[in-house]
């Protein structure tokens, strides 16, 4: 399966496209994950899925994605920036993975479509974030630490409670 990336920019010819996830997450993203075609501006992928109990259409605009795992392992979580238009706000983080079976059986697997993982609503998540914070699951000193951090490597297996 291939992913087309679109220039927000209608003047551009240029073309990018990635052969699989792997290429995908690859692929050039400005500071807050969003997809940079190489003139310099956003991109997007259009993207449109049947919606088995309403009968409709769910088309989102997967404006970028933020990598959650670490590169060698066979699960890579990330997420999809969601957005319902090719320039609107992004509204919506839509959590999947792959699985890297490319070792011994030489493909992808891309863990999403009809009865996969959630997309939430920015709401959503901080309401999720907050239950996690009500649990002592994560502290608030965890998340401050982490936005402080943002975009640097932090250290695996070190866990404060405040």
């Amino acid at each position: 399966m291939g992913w087309q990336v679109e220039c927000t920019n209608s003047d551009c010819v240029r073309k990018l496209r990635a052969n699989n996830i792997v290429d995908l997450i690859a692929m050039p993203r400005d500071s807050k994950g969003q997809f940079l075609c190489s003139c310099g501006k956003n991109g997007y992928i259009k993207k449109a899925f049947p919606l088995q109990e309403e009968g409709g259409v769910w088309e989102p605009y997967l404006r970028g994605l933020i990598p959650l795992g670490k590169p060698r392992d066979t699960y890579q979580p990330f997420i999809f920036l969601v957005s319902y238009g090719p320039t609107g706000e992004v509204t919506d983080i839509w959590f999947s993975y792959y699985k890297d079976l490319r070792s011994s059986e030489g493909r992808l697997k891309l863990g999403y479509g009809p009865g996969g993982p959630p997309v939430l609503s920015k709401i959503k998540f901080l309401h999720l974030v907050s239950q996690l914070v009500a649990t002592r699951c994560l502290t608030k000193r965890e998340i401050l630490d982490a936005i402080s951090k943002s975009g640097t490597k932090q250290k695996s297996g070190t866990r404060r409670r405040s």
